[in-house]
């Protein structure tokens, strides 16, 4: 029966590997030319502030092997929108994408750190800095620049 199940098992690992593919592939569809529209609230304590409208524009999501990620960000600098790559990391759990920040230098020459959700047109999750600062995000993903 052991032998049985390994040899199933080895017959559904070129299935297995095909699904995770159609999921990052999934994924990058999902952020490929979007707005991430929403809102955010800070964290003080034990407490949430007052939510305010929050938006990022995204150029693309690109797989670097394994659960490597840049997340291609477009920011507007100077007067001109400049494709700003941040490195990440992307895992799934089935049909959802969790982005994972751990103290990534972002702009302001601070480190961040995030776990961000992604599913079915949506995102939802935290951020925060060791200075303390941090909040929640939420949100819906819109095609184009919104």
């Amino acid at each position: 029966m052991k032998v049985f199940s390994l040899f199933f098992a080895f017959l559904l690992l070129p299935f297995a590997a095909h699904c995770e593919d159609l999921t990052e592939t999934a994924f990058v569809e999902m952020l490929d030319n979007v707005t991430l529209e929403g809102t955010w609230a800070p964290i003080s304590g034990q407490g949430i502030g007052e939510e305010k409208a929050d938006r990022y524009q995204v150029a693309r999501a690109e797989p670097k092997g394994g659960d490597r990620w840049n997340i291609v960000w477009k920011v507007r600098h100077q007067g001109q929108v400049v494709e700003y790559p941040i490195p990440s990391v992307v895992r799934f759990a089935g049909d959802v994408a969790v982005l994972v920040l751990d103290d990534v230098p972002v702009g302001d020459g601070r480190t961040w750190s995030a776990r961000v959700m992604f599913h079915e047109g949506t995102y939802t999750g935290r951020w925060w800095n060791r200075q303390g600062k941090g909040g929640t995000v939420s949100g819906v993903i819109k095609k184009g620049d919104a």
